[in-house]
């Protein structure tokens, strides 16, 4: 087991249906992901067609999990994990070790490290695949905003595999910078591609 598992949440709606970001309380999470390097590990509470562990989305099972491994000296990694994923877990799923670990320095959020990184730099782009197209040279399997209708869809193991996809890519994204000492992204304003130093041990 590492001591870095990344975690990754989709969820069934949009903000915009629920009134805006703030109303956490009203997601409805699809599906949780979790990678630890070796293993993956999939919530959700549909039959799934899938190589990985697959156990229910319920805030014990998942709320357990994620509690033994910092128990075990572990860290959670994600990427705008502070101001999304530990939210919606905490508000919507009613996970109380969502909102342990939003208090504990146990949580890794990669969108905050790039952003603190970047505060020399203007403006960059932070969204996880543009820092993953230019650092690692890998694509997202979709956009976030397409994950809401899949699901609607009826396409529960194309979201279940683009979750776990995404905590893949976050744990392979922060182990870049962390061995590298640089990420890359884009300016907003201008479109050039710059790197960024980054200390991250």
């Amino acid at each position: 087991m590492s001591d870095i598992m990344a975690l990754d949440i989709e969820t069934s709606n949009f903000s915009h249906e629920i009134g805006g970001w703030k109303n956490t309380h009203l997601f409805e999470p699809s599906v949780v992901a979790t990678w630890d390097g070796n293993d993956g590990t999939i919530y959700c509470n549909k039959g799934l067609n899938n190589d990985n562990t697959v156990k229910a989305l319920h805030p014990k099972t998942l709320g357990d999990d994620l509690a033994d491994h910092v128990a075990k000296g572990g860290q959670i990694l994600g990427h705008n994990i502070k101001g999304f994923d530990l939210p919606v877990l905490r508000d919507a799923l009613d996970c109380w070790t969502a909102s342990d670990l939003m208090k504990s320095d146990s949580v890794i959020d990669t969108r905050h490290l790039v952003s603190k990184a970047a505060l020399s730099a203007s403006k960059v782009d932070t969204s996880l695949g543009m820092l993953t197209k230019h650092s690692l040279g890998t694509s997202k399997l979709m956009n976030s905003a397409d994950a809401p209708i899949a699901w609607r869809e009826g396409k529960y193991d194309e979201v279940a595999k683009y979750c776990l996809s995404d905590a893949r890519l976050t744990y392979d994204f922060y182990n870049f910078g962390k061995s590298e000492g640089f990420i890359q992204t884009r300016k907003l304003e201008t479109g050039e591609i710059i790197k960024i130093e980054v200390d991250w041990k």
